[in-house]
């Protein structure tokens, strides 16, 4: 039986019905029981007890999807987004609210209807964020959650069809990750040996962390009786309707990215002297020294927790300041991977070093780089296209074979010949050894 509640309105009794809408927002019907408030109370408890078990709730929904065909598709997109906020990561919603500001922002003045929405509308829109210099990388995310709408509406009754699915997928330029060599990356160590920065981006560039990944060390995810570091947290920070927002999660992307890895002498060092340091300041500065976060391994001399988009900036003035290849911060995971990779590791140990979820994320970036396989596919298609050397070399190796054969022939001559004799020898031997006995036999007659 449904569930609902007694209320006042206009001095009569009404039932108040809660419930949830398509969309899974929360919605109330009020049904009036035509009762004045006064000495109607228990009538009108006897008269709700009538509207609730008469009431068909289904009805009530499916109404308000009727109603919803003719939202405007920007609406339904506002309110799809709800729903999407509960299944992904912050920093995922973050994009897609960015993302749903630039679709309504285009869509809005054509007051489209979602059941009106059409694939060269959507065309228009993609080639409106071409014109403005977009790339076609960036052109597939709008993509991606305009369908993954169309496709709730769909699934849900909403339209009968996904006209999204009708658009050609906006193509994607091949991602190639900048890098620094080893070299570089001690040049940036050299630059940053007083920097506050200075421990996730080392930790970074030996370990090929996210940028939340190496934020998000706890001291707790170090273990220095094993020498082990265990990845298991994250620091992300994220800006909705001009609000920063800053999320500490212990749950990681996926499975994958929650790994243990081998706790580098370098990084114990780092560490050691990171622990150090944090006790002397909280020594020196007392009670201006911010306790909050002392569980986390990365915060500045303050004891203040050095956030994602700080550690961002502060790495791209390293980079100007000293003259070094510009590179991105997340680039140092692509730096580690190479260096990897350019010294045999093999790509699946990368992956899971890198806590990418399945192979093909690591091959698809790094395979342009995996020197030591082209460089031996080159030998060996080289070797079979050399027809000159191989006709010479099939040449002298007939000469050798040749000579070869002739001295095995010979030799096996020899110990042909050898054998004759010793076999004549024993023939001999034996013939003689026949004639004595017969003379002896002859003597003693």
């Amino acid at each position: 039986m449904n569930k609902g509640s007694l209320q006042q309105r206009h001095g009569t009794w009404y039932v108040v019905v809660s419930f949830k809408d398509e969309f899974g927002k929360p919605k109330q019907k009020w049904i009036s029981t035509k009762l004045r408030v006064g000495n109607n109370k228990t009538k009108a408890k006897k008269e709700m007890k009538n509207i609730l078990k008469n009431l068909d709730l289904n009805k009530e929904i499916r109404q308000d999807r009727e109603n919803s065909q003719d939202l405007y598709f920007v609406d339904f997109l506002k309110s799809y987004l709800e729903i999407k906020k509960q299944q992904v990561e912050p920093i995922t919603y973050s994009q897609y609210v960015k993302e749903s500001e630039k679709i309504s922002s285009y869509f809005k003045s054509m007051r489209i209807k979602l059941k009106n929405l059409k694939p060269y509308h959507i065309e228009g829109f993609y080639k409106n964020l071409y014109e403005k210099g977009l790339s076609g990388n960036t052109v597939l995310h709008f993509h991606i959650l305009i369908r993954e709408c169309l496709q709730y509406a769909f699934k849900n009754d909403f339209v009968n069809v996904n006209v999204a699915d009708k658009v050609d997928r906006p193509k994607t330029d091949g991602y190639k990750a900048s890098f620094y060599t080893i070299d570089e990356i001690q040049k940036l160590f050299e630059c940053i040996k007083e920097h506050e920065c200075k421990l996730p981006i080392m930790l970074t560039a030996m370990y090929g962390f996210r940028r939340s990944e190496v934020l998000g060390l706890k001291w707790e995810a170090i273990d220095f009786g094993n020498k082990l570091i265990y990845v298991r947290h994250k620091i992300i920070e994220t800006q909705i309707d001009g609000k920063r927002y800053i999320h500490k999660a212990d749950k990681m992307k996926n499975k994958t990215s929650n790994r243990v890895l081998p706790l580098l002498p370098q990084a114990e060092e780092l560490l050691l002297k990171q622990k150090e340091k944090v006790e002397n300041n909280k020594n020196l500065l007392g009670k201006s020294y911010d306790k909050r976060y002392l569980e986390y391994v990365c915060v500045d001399n303050l004891g203040r927790l050095i956030l994602p988009n700080r550690l961002t900036h502060n790495f791209i003035k390293i980079i100007r300041k000293n003259n070094l290849k510009h590179i991105r911060f997340h680039d140092l995971r692509h730096s580690c991977a190479s260096i990897m990779l350019s010294n045999g590791v093999p790509m699946k140990q990368i992956q899971e070093w890198l806590g990418h979820a399945d192979f093909s994320t690591t091959a698809n970036i790094y395979s342009h780089l995996d020197y030591k396989t082209k460089q031996n596919s080159a030998i060996t298609i080289s070797n079979v296209f050399n027809f000159n050397s191989k006709s010479e070399e099939r040449q002298i190796n007939k000469i050798d074979k040749t000579k070869e054969l002739e001295e095995k022939i010979a030799k096996l001559e020899e110990q042909l010949k050898s054998q004759q004799e010793d076999e004549e020898y024993k023939e001999w031997l034996k013939e003689k050894e026949m004639r004595k006995k017969k003379k002896q036999k002859d003597f003693e007659m």
